[in-house]
């Protein structure tokens, strides 16, 4: 999969030995994960991720994430579903949700990997081969349905648990805070760092400055407000954690390259044709 720290891909998909990342990569699909060999670790959202061979994993891709290792044998696809067909599956609000605020879900039913790594290399060969996605389109939304079911019932299937690191433990206090106004020695002072220091490492797992991401966690709030309420751009800008329209239209168009109203009207455009 190409790596870049914004772009969009559309229907995509991806089997492939995958690239580290020396950024952390954003698009706006929802984003499907399933390794057929090897192990992979993410650095996803405020924590650090390891994915096995099997088990099937789905984020919304506008969280910053990062490929940061990989082993020299690994057999990875990869599939990105744009946001507005997604939404149009109407799937379960509990799933739904917590993908729309930053969460990796994970099934944990190992029954189901024998399945998957059968048919999620024909979806690949589909999409590739064939002019018409609808037949793999419907069997994404039933698959995504059952991940659903045992999403509802099992809280261990979606990764949130605390994080470790120093850099983890900031990003981690910015997710929770990101609406407050912030500082980056504010950051730091919260798990008791020189802000010399936290910055250096930051930098170093995340490969963002700690205020480059910042606002990149907030315009990425600030998409899913758009795509999931009517709150005007002004309480969208303010209940993101922006203190100006002007600084929320900067950070919004240098993060995503287009406007508040351009996604909206996007979305619920593709959502009204569905």
């Amino acid at each position: 999969m190409p790596a870049a720290t914004s772009i969009s891909y559309g229907l995509s998909s991806w089997r492939c030995l995958p690239a580290l990342m020396t950024l952390p990569h954003r698009h706006t699909e929802i984003e499907l994960n399933l390794l057929l060999e090897g192990e992979i670790v993410y650095a996803h959202c405020d924590r650090l991720v390891r994915l096995s061979p099997g088990r099937l994993a789905i984020f919304w891709a506008a969280i910053p994430h990062q490929l940061v290792e990989r082993p020299l044998a690994c057999d990875f696809c990869i599939f990105t579903i744009p946001l507005e067909t997604f939404l149009a599956w109407k799937l379960p609000a509990s799933l739904v949700q917590d993908l729309l605020a930053g969460d990796m879900v994970i099934d944990a039913d190992g029954a189901n990997a024998p399945l998957d790594q059968l048919m999620l290399p024909r979806w690949h060969e589909e999409l590739s081969t064939r002019a018409d996605p609808v037949v793999v389109l419907k069997e994404m939304e039933a698959r995504l349905w059952r991940l659903a079911w045992r999403h509802k019932s099992d809280a261990a299937t979606t990764m949130h648990a605390e994080p470790y690191s120093a850099a983890e433990k900031m990003a981690h206090y910015i997710v929770a805070h990101y609406q407050a106004p912030l500082t980056v020695d504010d950051i730091a002072a919260a798990v008791g760092l020189h802000p010399n220091y936290a910055a250096t490492a930051f930098k170093r797992t995340f490969g963002l400055t700690i205020w480059e991401y910042t606002l990149q966690y907030r315009v990425t709030q600030a998409q899913r407000l758009l795509v999931t309420t009517d709150a005007s751009v002004l309480d969208v800008a303010l209940q993101s954690g922006f203190g100006s329209l002007s600084s929320f239209y900067a950070a919004f168009q240098r993060f995503t390259g287009t406007t508040p109203k351009g996604v909206r009207r996007a979305v619920r455009g593709a959502l009204r044709a569905a």
